[in-house]
């Protein structure tokens, strides 16, 4: 997962949810109103704002593994009817998420929602990455012995399928390809064969595989201590601030 930069909509699709939101609040059955909605073609132009938000590839909004297909209300329309045409409230997920996430909607004992909102929320916040087995899990605070209950909740099997072997073995398949292109940068460089080339191949390599979350955890959070990515910040900390500018 990866935090996400909502944008803004065009000025006919922010009125026509405002006006579909008022049939709702007067009283008209949401799930009717939204099954109609979605075969109009100012809804088409919600989802393909959607999908800009995720970028070339389109992928889910939470395992970014899979084509995002659909939209999903973050806060379900079947028990928060008055967030049902409400922009903020929608994300784009896959069929297997959507499944997954239903209308089961988990608050904390303060009233506040456990699942991760990744449009409003930095996800590695609440989740910690095991680079050896590609599985994502609640971050523990640094003085606490429990699990972050957002991040906990969030990657339970019965909450959404984020540690499948088809999603963690993407995760790994996207850490080898960071490694390889990092170690090759640094191979090039301690022969002396560094240059604009190879710096533009390791920016390339950064961008292609920005999937799963995986640059902002090597390069701005935790896995920057990990090899090859503690030997570039440290030796080459010029190339190291670029890439993190970019993803900041």
């Amino acid at each position: 997962m990866r935090k996400l930069i909502r944008v803004d909509l065009p000025g006919v699709c922010r009125a026509y949810l405002v006006r579909k939101q008022q049939d709702v609040d007067s009283g008209k059955p949401v799930g009717p109103l939204w099954k109609k909605s979605r075969r109009t073609k100012t809804m088409k132009r919600v989802f393909d704002v959607l999908t800009k938000m995720t970028g070339v590839r389109c992928r889910c909004m939470y395992c970014e593994d899979s084509r995002g297909t659909t939209i999903e209300h973050f806060r379900p329309k079947s028990t928060y009817p008055e967030r049902s045409f409400v922009w903020l409230n929608m994300l784009l997920l896959c069929q297997g998420c959507q499944n997954h996430k239903g209308d089961r909607f988990a608050l904390d004992t303060n009233g506040d929602a456990l699942l991760i909102d990744p449009t409003t929320e930095d996800p590695w916040d609440f989740l910690f990455f095991d680079s050896l087995t590609g599985i994502i899990t609640g971050r523990f605070p640094p003085a606490g012995n429990q699990p972050h209950p957002k991040g906990e909740h969030t990657t339970l099997p019965t909450t959404l399928p984020l540690n499948i072997e088809a999603v963690t073995e993407g995760r790994l398949r996207t850490t080898r390809n960071l490694r390889r292109a990092v170690r090759s940068f640094l191979e090039c460089s301690a022969e002396s064969q560094s240059t604009a080339e190879s710096q533009r191949v390791l920016l390339e390599a950064v961008q292609d595989n920005g999937c799963y979350g995986l640059t902002a955890w090597f390069f701005l959070r935790d896995g920057r201590i990990e090899s090859p990515f503690c030997e570039l910040e440290s030796d080459h900390e010029p190339i190291w601030q670029v890439i993190a500018r970019r993803m900041g």
